[in-house]
C-alpha cells in the first residue's frame, strides 16, 4: 500500500521496487520487463534504471541490454543484513560452536555463482585463510561452493556444472566436469562436502548446504576451515561431519525465505 504521507517519496519507492524485483530465480531483467513488473512507463523506467546504474547499484550489459544487481549492490545488501536481527540469530548460533571448538566458521549465500559471506569467525591462534566477502569462480574449488552445488536438483546440478568456469587454484583443484559431478553427487548423498587444498595450499574445509526450508532450494552453505597443521582430512570428517550438518540445518531456519529476511 502506498503511503498518503506528504513526506512519502514516490520516486524513491519506484527505485526500491526495481531493486526488489531481483532474486535467485530472477537474476537479470530487460528494461521492458522491469517496466511491466513495476507498472512504470518506459521513459521513467529508463530514468530510474540509469540512475541506479550511475550510482553503482545495477549493472547493464551493453550487448544483451540485460540489467542485474552489481557487486556494489551485493555489498550494500550485505551491510544491511549485518544490521538486522537476522544476522544476530546466525551470529548467536555460530558463536556457540566457535566458543566451544575455536574453529574458523564461514556462512555464505550463493548469488549469481558468487559466494557472498554473511558471517565469519576466525579461529584464535591458528593458521587459516580468510575468504573475501565475495568470492568469484569458487563453486567448484571451495567447500562452501561444493556444498551449495550438492543441494541442487540433479538435472539443475548437471546444467550448472556445464556452465561453470573451472578455474585452477592449486594442483588439487578439480577441473574435469565429470570428476566434479561425481564428487558432488557423493556430497549430495552424504549431506556435506569436503575441500582438501583445492582452493589454497594447506587449507582443508568441510561444509554443509543451507536450504530454504519451505521449498528445499539450496541458497548457500556453512563451513569449518582448518590448516593441515591442525588436523588431517580424515580426522576432520570423523569429528565434525555431524556438527556441520546440524549447524547448517539450524542456520537454514534463520536465513531469507522467498527473498525476505526475518526480523
Amino acid at each position: 500500500m502506498v503511503s498518503q504521507n506528504s513526506y512519502f517519496s514516490k520516486t524513491l519507492e519506484k527505485g526500491l521496487k526495481i531493486l526488489a524485483l531481483f532474486n535467485q530465480d530472477i537474476p537479470a531483467l530487460s528494461q521492458t520487463e522491469i517496466a511491466k513488473k513495476t507498472g512504470v512507463n518506459m521513459t521513467s523506467t529508463y530514468r530510474y534504471i540509469n540512475t541506479l546504474v550511475e550510482m553503482g547499484y545495477l549493472d547493464k550489459d551493453e550487448s544483451t541490454k540485460l540489467i542485474r544487481p552489481s557487486i556494489f549492490c551485493l555489498a550494500f545488501c550485505n551491510n544491511l543484513m549485518r544490521a538486522t536481527d537476522h544476522r544476530h540469530l546466525i551470529k548467536t548460533i555460530v558463536d556457540d560452536i566457535y566458543s566451544r571448538c575455536n574453529m574458523t566458521i564461514d556462512v555464505a549465500l550463493c548469488v549469481d555463482d558468487n559466494m557472498m559471506r554473511i558471517y565469519h569467525r576466525e579461529a584464535a591462534d591458528t593458521l587459516t585463510y580468510s575468504l573475501p566477502d565475495f568470492t568469484r569462480n569458487c563453486l567448484h574449488n571451495t567447500a562452501l561452493g561444493k556444498a551449495y552445488l550438492s543441494s541442487l536438483p540433479e538435472n539443475e546440478l548437471s546444467a550448472r556444472i556445464d556452465q561453470l568456469q573451472l578455474t585452477t587454484k592449486t594442483a588439487h583443484t578439480i577441473v574435469k566436469r565429470n570428476t566434479l559431478h561425481k564428487e558432488l553427487m557423493n556430497a549430495k548423498r552424504l549431506g556435506y562436502a569436503m575441500n582438501i587444498e583445492e582452493y589454497l595450499p594447506g587449507l582443508i574445509a568441510i561444509a554443509a548446504p543451507l536450504v530454504n526450508p519451505l521449498n528445499h532450494h539450496g541458497i548457500g552453505a556453512v563451513s569449518f576451515d582448518f590448516s593441515v597443521l591442525q588436523q588431517d582430512a580424515a580426522e576432520i570428517e570423523e569429528l565434525y561431519t555431524q556438527m556441520i550438518v546440524d549447524l547448517a540445518a539450524r542456520i537454514s531456519t534463520t536465513i531469507p525465505l522467498d527473498g525476505k529476511i526475518h526480523q
